[in-house]
């Protein structure tokens, strides 16, 4: 199971983790997995690229297959726009595939590094 934990701190979002694989097929062919990914790389893709956000908290394990994004210590009213978009489309694909992805809203604490 793909485990997604996202960071609020007084209702905003601040950071988010994505864990694990979703197992809805074979990996390489699975794509639910493909799906979170794909949107989670989009996210960062926004803020480095896109938005040109600087401050973020990025960890990258390929071998345990998490990605942690933190953006507490930065500020762009676009930012927000991107976040709830993307979170929003999580939520959507957990609420599908609810065996395969799950999300967490947690303290940012609680986010894996």
């Amino acid at each position: 199971m793909t485990e997604i934990s996202v960071g609020l701190l007084e209702g905003r979002t601040i950071s988010l983790s994505a864990a694990g694989h979703s197992g809805y097929s074979e990996k390489g062919q699975d794509i639910v997995c493909a799906g979170v990914s794909a949107l989670v790389q989009a996210l960062l893709y926004g803020f480095e690229t896109v938005l040109r956000v600087e401050g973020l908290t990025i960890e990258i394990d390929d071998e345990r297959a998490v990605i942690s994004i933190d953006w507490r210590n930065c500020t762009s009213g676009d930012m927000d726009i991107l976040v709830e978009t993307i979170v929003g489309s999580l939520k959507k694909i957990a609420g599908e595939y609810p065996d395969h992805v799950r999300i967490l809203e947690v303290h940012p604490d609680e986010v894996e590094f």
